[in-house]
């Protein structure tokens, strides 16, 4: 058996482990004490993008059991995950290759960008299902509209953004050596873009016409996604296990995790987080929810059981 062939068998196995031990979500406890909770724990998928409704449902996208590609020939099939504010789980969408980031358009449409599929997939307010755009797209991963309704998409795989028009025209948005793998997406209300890249820690700034700089430098040297909120951006230092705000003119803060990898919750800065991937906010504000993998496997590799937790924020 060749070394491949026992990663590959390796791995399968790790997955079967993991699914004997997990449910499809388990619904877990939550107070009113904690300023960081757990929502839902053991989740069966990876961490892909996190996107709120204006109901306030949370949408956890399955990016796959492991980080990279074990196996050329081996399609993880994902799904993407509803969870209800109470912690409630079902299956929003299924068939998917390798979900990755998400967003709601301002009609309530919902968006998935498949990283392995190199696509984007939108589902109607109805629940009909088709492929919005496959040309042009490299491992995507963040989505954000622009202030015209055309769709931004992160190619991780060859570090451009592409723009989709409302009339479908697909086009380059920017590019450059500045980009390691744009992963997460969000805007300002003046209409600059913001990315977190996955390969070192910088943010970068894209301005409507698309000119790219260098914003803020987030440690741990790996990003996950970010969300802009209320003239701050909520940036997950992914390697950090640690969740940074960041101002307008660049200032970084601790927003919260110790650092240490795990899932211990408590007070912001108490808190521990175990490679926390993407965020976003509930409707009104008072929470911030994270997905996150598990810490009971020891691999960064290894994304499953996916956790929610949700951050209660400050007045």
């Amino acid at each position: 058996m060749n070394r491949i062939s026992k990663q590959f068998v390796l791995h399968l196995a790790i997955i079967a482990l993991v699914t004997a031990c997990s449910s499809q979500g388990n619904k877990s406890s939550v107070s009113d004490e904690k300023e960081v909770e757990t929502l839902v724990d053991d989740l069966y998928g990876g961490t892909g993008g996190v996107s709120v409704d204006a109901e306030g449902n949370i949408y956890s996208s399955d990016f796959g059991p492991f980080l990279g590609q074990i196996n050329p020939d081996f399609k993880v099939v994902s799904k993407v995950f509803k969870i209800t504010p109470d912690g409630q789980v079902s299956v929003y969408m299924d068939s998917l290759l390798g979900a990755s980031g998400s967003e709601f358009d301002a009609d309530g449409n919902f968006y998935q960008s498949n990283i392995r599929g190199s696509s984007v997939t939108k589902r109607t307010k109805l629940g009909e299902i088709s492929d919005f755009v496959k040309d042009s797209l490299v491992a995507p991963v963040g989505l954000a509209f622009d202030l015209n309704g055309d769709l931004i998409v992160c190619n991780c795989g060859n570090s451009t953004l592409r723009k989709i028009t409302k009339t479908g025209e697909n086009i380059r948005f920017s590019e450059g050596d500045i980009f390691k793998c744009p992963n997460g997406i969000t805007k300002d209300e003046g209409g600059n873009f913001y990315t977190a890249n996955f390969y070192n820690g910088d943010v970068i700034k894209i301005e409507p016409d698309g000119t790219p700089s260098v914003f803020a430098t987030i440690p741990g040297n790996n990003n996950g996604h970010l969300v802009y909120r209320s003239g701050y951006l909520y940036v997950v230092g992914r390697a950090a296990n640690q969740i940074y705000k960041v101002s307008m003119t660049g200032d970084l803060e601790l927003f919260a995790g110790t650092g240490t990898r795990g899932r211990k919750n408590g007070s912001r800065l108490e808190a521990t987080f175990s490679l926390p991937n993407d965020l976003d906010f509930s409707p009104d504000g008072k929470f911030l929810y994270v997905n996150e993998a598990s810490d009971s496997l020891g691999s960064s590799r290894i994304l499953i059981p996916t956790a929610i937790r949700r951050i209660r924020m400050p007045d």
